[in-house]
């Protein structure tokens, strides 16, 4: 049983062509000037392992359609696929819980993803080594910069074990020497994991 299921496992990474499948999505809100179309039939596929960066101006839409892929919203019109499962999601803010540690922010979404609990921490404090914050898993989070806070933020996204990670301008309010750091930094991770990141 246990063989055969690694069998169709085998096949179906062997037959998954893309981790995010946007087809003819479009997305409208209502307000009291009426229906206003904020995306209009957006088509697009993110392939396993590419690394796809969203441009437009602010207010074009961009975090509206992220929010759409990582299901906090449904599309007015079209479809969207994550045949990888939900995909983890990095909002603009870090988002950590202040009354818990670094580490126990991490171990949050281990729990949530049914991790045991003995093997939590371990895995916590491997998150953090990979975002370079060994030594990191007791401090709270008023102790840490933004730039650290924000690669808590990672782990924690990391620790979803998701196929795709979706970003949404996390490192956008860090100082421009902070930013360019974590955007090397987060290269090397996609680089070490081969996520597929948009």
């Amino acid at each position: 049983m246990a063989t055969t299921l690694a069998k169709a496992a085998e096949g179906f990474v062997a037959e998954q062509t893309h981790a995010a499948r946007i087809a003819h999505v479009s997305k409208s809100f209502s307000g009291p000037a009426g229906s206003q179309l904020v995306l209009d039939d957006i088509n697009l596929d993110v392939a396993p392992g590419e690394f796809v960066t969203l441009l437009g101006a602010s207010g074009c839409g961009k975090s509206t359609l992220l929010n759409l892929v990582a299901g906090l919203d449904k599309p007015t019109a079209g479809s969207i696929e994550t045949p990888g499962g939900r995909p983890a999601l990095m909002f603009q803010e870090h988002a950590l819980f202040p009354w818990l540690t670094a580490g126990k922010n991490i171990e949050l979404a281990l729990r949530l993803r049914g991790v045991a609990k003995a093997d939590r921490r371990p895995e916590a404090e491997r998150l953090l080594e990979l975002v370079r914050l060994g030594g990191a898993h007791g401090k709270r989070v008023h102790e840490l910069s933004g730039g650290m806070r924000q690669r808590v933020a990672l782990a924690r996204a990391l620790a979803q074990d998701s196929q795709l990670l979706l970003m949404d301008e996390p490192f956008a309010a860090l100082d421009a020497i902070t930013r360019d750091v974590l955007h090397g930094e987060l290269t090397r991770i996609w680089e070490e994991t081969n996520l597929s990141v948009l």
